[in-house]
């Protein structure tokens, strides 16, 4: 009888095994297939509450070269702006920035002055970045399907800021 408990035991300690060994592949790769280059992210809220605090809708573009823009558009301006006119100003950015910067400009674009603060960012595993956001500490991005989370320290808790995807 207690040779039957060991054999049924170990039969499902394989299996448990090799269902983990054969999803750790998979779902890494499910998480390398999500396109964070072709569009770029606007802060959930941009157009209510956040924006109208801060003054700014801020937007993101990560580029492949470890390069990533934010964006700070003034509020209200920012809610006159079309999605192709901000794809055409990151395009501009990255023309002119040729190092780490705070730029500030219409970029040919914007009627108004926007401030792009250009950085570098690493990526820690598929899906996941770090970048500096604000000279504090560290933002650390999550890529969603059709959405990022960016977490900023905080003085007690982080914060936790959802970024919605435009494609171009």
């Amino acid at each position: 009888m207690m040779k039957t408990d060991n054999t049924i035991f170990f039969r499902y300690l394989t299996v448990a095994a090799l269902l983990v060994i054969i999803s750790t592949p998979f779902s890494a790769a499910v998480s390398e297939e999500i396109d964070i280059y072709s569009g770029y992210y606007s802060r959930d809220g941009n157009d209510d509450r956040p924006a109208k605090i801060s003054g700014n809708s801020i937007y993101l573009k990560f580029y492949p070269d470890q390069w990533v823009i934010m964006l700070y558009v003034p509020y209200p301006y920012s809610q006159t702006l079309k999605e192709r006119i901000l794809h055409d100003v990151f395009r501009e950015v990255k023309k002119q920035a040729k190092s780490k910067a705070y730029i500030r400009g219409s970029f040919g674009f914007l009627e108004k002055k926007a401030t792009a603060h250009v950085e570098t960012y690493e990526m820690k595993e598929p899906g996941k970045a770090v970048f500096e956001c604000d000279g504090t500490a560290p933002c650390r991005v999550t890529f969603g399907d059709g959405y990022m989370e960016m977490r900023k320290a905080g003085m007690l808790n982080d914060h936790i800021i959802k970024f919605n995807r435009i494609d171009e």
